[in-house]
């Protein structure tokens, strides 16, 4: 309709009906319209102000031609327009200008094939770049627990927008999430607009991999507020792919139940769990590899001595490999 200048739906048809009728009284074209006496003087309000009705006595109104009335304030709407037009086209030539200056001091900082971020926000700032320009796939490792409902709706924007343009989102996290709502809410919005997410019992570390051509890695494992490494070189690259492709491949999808261990074989979990212990990690360094609390691991290596009918670690491994779990 005519909403750029101020005219909506009801006030187009009572000023239609006027037209068609001009001897129409408010009472008149509440009833022959079928409009309530309040929209109608809502309508007439609007067009009285706008000078496309003048009032007349006997409670009739008489209408102005919208050719006089309206061409001047359509006008004044394309001037307004063009002047934006103007504006942007301006900003735009300004935002080139410094875009070029970005993407040569880019150009300087890759070199060497490899970039070193130092500290959180620094790798904020290059991930979000590189999902931005995503344009085939973007691949995640999350270890560590789950993250906070604020964190993952705040990328829902980001994510839509990369699975929109066709952007494969494939995302491992560790098999604890399954016990968080939020990441598991998150996880149900994701595959209803076309991401993949599965866990894992561990995850190798932290990792975003972005069209086959760029991967960001902590400087320090276990402690990825440090940094991080954008790294380019396409063999090392195509290494992290295989990475993550292995671990995906042997990943569960979220959402399924866990897979049920036969008497003669261990879970997942307590093949990773047996994994650590034999690889002399501590409580405390299998917690955090595997997102869970202390005391729950120690629980957890109990109950897997209960199992395997031993009192120590030790027995543990021992007894482990002679079923053939390791």
């Amino acid at each position: 309709m005519l909403e750029t200048v101020g005219i909506d739906t009801l006030a187009h048809d009572v000023y239609r009906a006027l037209l068609l009728h001009p001897s129409w009284t408010l009472e008149d074209i509440a009833r022959e319209t079928g409009l309530t006496d309040t929209e109608v003087r809502s309508a007439l309000d609007q067009l009285t102000q706008l000078s496309l009705l003048h009032e007349a006595a006997g409670h009739q109104f008489i209408p102005a031609s919208p050719e006089v009335v309206l061409s001047p304030l359509l006008q004044r709407k394309e001037a307004e327009l063009d002047e934006q037009r103007a504006r942007l086209s301006r900003e735009r030539a300004v935002l080139a200008a410094l875009n070029s200056e970005y993407a040569a001091r880019a150009a300087g900082r890759g070199d060497s094939g490899v970039e070193r971020l130092e500290g959180v926000e620094a790798v904020r700032v290059r991930l979000m770049e590189l999902a931005h320009r995503a344009d085939t796939e973007v691949c995640t490792f999350v270890p560590g627990g789950a993250l906070s409902a604020a964190a993952l709706e705040a990328g829902k924007p980001l994510d839509e927008q990369n699975l929109g343009r066709g952007v494969r989102m494939r995302t491992v996290y560790l098999d604890s999430v399954r016990n968080d709502s939020a990441t598991v809410d998150y996880a149900t919005w994701l595959a209803s607009v076309g991401g993949e997410t599965r866990t894992a019992p561990t995850v190798p570390m932290r990792m975003i991999l972005c069209d086959h051509n760029a991967a960001v890695i902590p400087l320090d494992a276990d402690d990825s507020r440090k940094g991080a490494l954008l790294i380019r070189y396409p063999s090392m690259v195509r290494a992290l792919e295989e990475l993550f492709d292995l671990v995906w491949e042997n990943a569960r999808p979220l959402g399924t139940a866990p897979r049920d261990a036969s008497e003669n074989a261990p879970t997942d979990r307590e093949a990773a769990l047996l994994k650590m212990l034999a690889a002399g990690l501590t409580d405390e360094g299998i917690a955090r590899k595997m997102g869970v609390s202390l005391r729950t691991i120690r629980r957890n290596t109990a109950d897997l001595q209960k199992r395997l009918g031993v009192q120590s670690r030790f027995q543990a491994g021992a007894e482990a490999v002679r079923r053939g779990w390791m």
